[in-house]
This record gives C-alpha cells, structure tokens and sequence, in this order.
C-alpha cells in the first residue's frame, strides 16, 4: 500500500478548495442564496476524492434549509468549476453539511455578554448603595 498520509498536501487542498467555492457563491449563486452564507472548513481524506464542505449560514432555520438544498442541487456545477479552476487528477466528489459550530459561538457569546452586563448591573448597584451609606 502507498503512503497517502502528506497531510501538508491534503491541508493545501482543503484551503484551495474552500476559496474555490467561495469564489463560485459569489460568482453565481450570490443572488440566490439567502442570509449571509460562508464557507467555514473543508475536510478531505488522504485520496482526495471526496470532500465534505461545512457551510455556515447566518440567519433563520428556514434560510439554512434553502441555502443547503441550492448547494446540493448544484454540486455538480461547483465540483466542475472546482475542476476547471484548480487542475486536480481527480475531481473530488463534494458533499455539503451545515456548520454549527459558528452559530454556537454566537450563542455562546451572546450569553456571556449578557452575563457581563448583568453583573456590570449589580455592580453599580452595590456602589451606589455604598455611596448612600
């Protein structure tokens, strides 16, 4: 069996493959897909024949819904422009899932705000009772 475990070269290709299709969402799908749509990782194995694409959408569940259904319609369309752009002996078979992780980091933040407003909140409020005293 050949070694297939450069894992530089598989990383490399991930990177051009995320900018691939990012270029090809803002080319020709930017007027259909809604929300505000990103490509967050591309993962590969060491043949790379096969490419999960993790797609992050920020916006409703019904948008990431749509954005996801116009991604897998299309993804012959983006694997041909993949392979037109970057010259690869084997064009990878592309499968796109929604990334989640970028919405937790919303949430996750949006709740420690909160939880430092709300401690600045009873922090003044301690000081101004001090000052009453």
């Amino acid at each position: 069996m050949k070694n297939m475990g450069d894992g530089r070269r598989v990383a490399r290709v991930e990177r051009e493959i995320q900018a691939t299709v990012a270029q090809f969402l803002l080319r020709d799908l930017r007027s259909e897909l809604p929300g505000i749509v990103s490509v967050a990782s591309v993962k590969m194995p060491a043949d790379l024949r096969a490419a999960k694409v993790y797609i992050s959408v920020i916006g409703t569940d019904e948008e990431r819904d749509e954005v996801m259904d116009i991604l897998k319609e299309r993804a012959y369309e983006i694997q041909n422009y993949i392979g037109s752009e970057l010259k690869m002996r084997y064009c990878p078979k592309l499968t796109f899932y929604s990334d989640t992780i970028t919405e937790q980091v919303i949430k996750v933040d949006r709740i420690l705000q909160e939880l430092e407003n709300e401690r600045k909140a009873k922090g003044d409020k301690g000081s101004s009772e001090a000052d009453d005293e």
